[in-house]
Parts: structure tokens; sequence; C-alpha cells
């Protein structure tokens, strides 16, 4: 029923100069073929996961849309490389690379200017004495915060006992209660300090996370490139994160990263990064992040894109 109301809807639309479609999905292909002349020239944009559907049908239906699309737009490296695996280079000449902007970067970049590091910690009651753990970004079961949870438990006590473990659950609560009881279960059970977060907060006190943070943990299943992932990126956190996960900017712009085969390296490479962390004082923007995603080079990198459609 959907599906019918979008497409009837799409029949309503008058003709455009510039048709932009945001996330490659079936229906959005649906739409443009049965409405193709009324676009004069069309944008197409992957947004990451939606490049995951690989069936014959949906290929097939993308490759018919691409042959007269005038751009077609994909987020990062990855991506890039996925789409050339399946389709081949014969799009390279209309295959671009543009990414959408991270409010939280240009948040932790005034907050450089008008904060101390301190007292973004204190935004979250983390004592002055604790290294600062963040795992994950979400409450999906994809975010395995209930193995992170263990594998930190596995620590020497000694090491426990310096940890502040922060555990964003604020999005997708409503999704899985049996995974959120498991982890706020392991989190009443563990010996070490853990606060679970469940109350939505604005960009600000995202970026004050970011910024408290030593260590952030980025173990789900897939990713392409998550807003959380940039925010402590460009925060200086420390990031360990799985070698399943691939980020090609990460690698080229010399990140702080640590890689993990599997869980079971989790705990010696957690302890080596929490021997060798120093808490400090001043909030050191990761410059290369920045550059790449804040407001004003996003902007750069859009007009690039109408003016390569439109010329």
């Amino acid at each position: 029923i959907n599906l019918y109301r979008k497409l009837r809807l799409m029949k309503e639309v008058p003709k455009v100069d510039v048709c932009h479609i945001h996330s490659v999905y079936k229906t959005s292909m649906l739409m443009i073929l049965q409405n193709r002349k009324k676009f004069d020239k069309l944008i197409l944009s992957y947004w990451g996961g939606d490049i995951e559907d690989r069936s014959p049908r949906v290929i097939k239906l993308r490759d018919k849309c691409f042959a007269f699309a005038d751009v077609i737009t994909v987020t990062v490296k990855q991506t890039f490389n996925e789409f050339r695996e399946i389709y081949g280079s014969k799009y390279d000449a209309k295959l671009l690379i543009s990414r959408f902007a991270t409010a939280g970067l240009d948040c932790i970049k005034k907050l450089e200017e008008t904060v101390t590091r301190q007292e973004c910690r204190k935004s979250y009651n983390i004592p002055e004495d604790k290294i600062c753990i963040t795992a994950g970004y979400s409450a999906y079961r994809e975010q395995h915060q209930d193995r992170i949870l263990e594998e930190i438990g596995k620590l020497p006590s000694d090491l426990r006992k310096k940890l502040f473990v922060i555990v964003p659950m604020q999005y997708g609560r409503l999704d899985d209660k049996e995974y959120l009881d498991r982890v706020e279960e392991i989190k009443n059970n563990a010996d070490f300090d853990c606060v679970i977060l469940k109350d939505f907060v604005p960009f600000e006190m995202s970026a004050r996370l970011a910024i408290a943070t030593d260590v952030y943990l980025h173990l789900r299943d897939t990713d392409a490139f998550s807003n959380a992932l940039k925010e402590h990126v460009c925060a200086s956190s420390h990031v360990i994160t799985g070698s399943w996960l691939k980020y090609i900017e990460l690698e080229e712009m010399e990140a702080p990263m640590t890689v993990i085969d599997s869980f079971d390296q989790l705990a010696p490479k957690l302890e080596d990064a929490i021997k060798n962390i120093k808490i400090e004082e001043n909030i050191k923007v990761f410059a290369p992040m920045y550059n790449l995603y804040s407001g004003e080079k996003i902007v750069e990198q859009w007009n690039k894109v109408i003016e390569f459609a439109c010329k």
C-alpha cells in the first residue's frame, strides 16, 4: 500500500530540473523509472548500508537507473570500491565521493575554543583520576556492548578500578528489550564504574562525550563510517575497532586507532591502551578528520556534484 501511495504521489510531481535521490533503494528506483521524463538531471546518492543489497533483481534495477543518471555519489572510499566490485568501471565517469556533514565536528571545534576537556568530563560525572571508555553509540544488538563489558571484566582488577565506562544506549531502545536487559544485568554485576546513557541529548552533549572519552570501542557488525566514530576520531579518542570494518580514510589520515581481529583480542589490546593513556587537560581536535567532514568542506563537495551534473 505504501509503495502504491508513493508511486501515485510521484505522478503528481511536475517536471523538475534536478532530481536528487538520497539512499539508493529499490522503491526509489521504481519511482525514477516510472517518471524519468520529468527529470532534466538525475543525481543518485548512496548513504552506505544501501549498497549491501546485492540481490540480482536489485542490481539489475539500479543498473537501469544508473544508465541515465548524471552523477552517482558514495560517501566513503570503501563504498566506492564495493560499487566497482558490483558494476565494474562502466560508471567511473559519473561516480564521485561526496560526504555528509557531521554537526558534532563543528560542535567539537567550537568547544575547543570555549571549554576545557575536564569541563566536558564533568558533564558526564567522570572522576578526575578515571580513564573514560565509551562502548558503541546505540542500543542495537549489533553494537555488542554486552560482549564489550564482559571483556572489560577480564582486565586485571587494578586496571578495572581505574575505569569509568559509558554505554550510550539512547537510540533504538524500543527494538530489543532482551538485549537492553542483558547489558543492564552485566553492568549491575560489574566491579568497575559503568553508566548506561538512556536520555537523548543535543549535539553539544554528544560532542562533549567524544571529548571526554579516552578510549572508544567501536566493534559493531557493519558500519558505513558512522557519525559517532567521526566525532570520537575528531576529538582524539583512541579508537579500538574490528578488522572487519574497513575505514580507508582513517588509515590514510593515520588516526589513533587499534584494530583487532576478534573479541578475544579486545582485553589485551585494551589493557595496552589503558597503560599508555594520559588524561589530557586540553581538547585536541584531530585536524584531518575535521578538515574532511566539517560543514564548510561538505558544502564545497556538494557544490561540485551539482556543477558536475549540470555541466
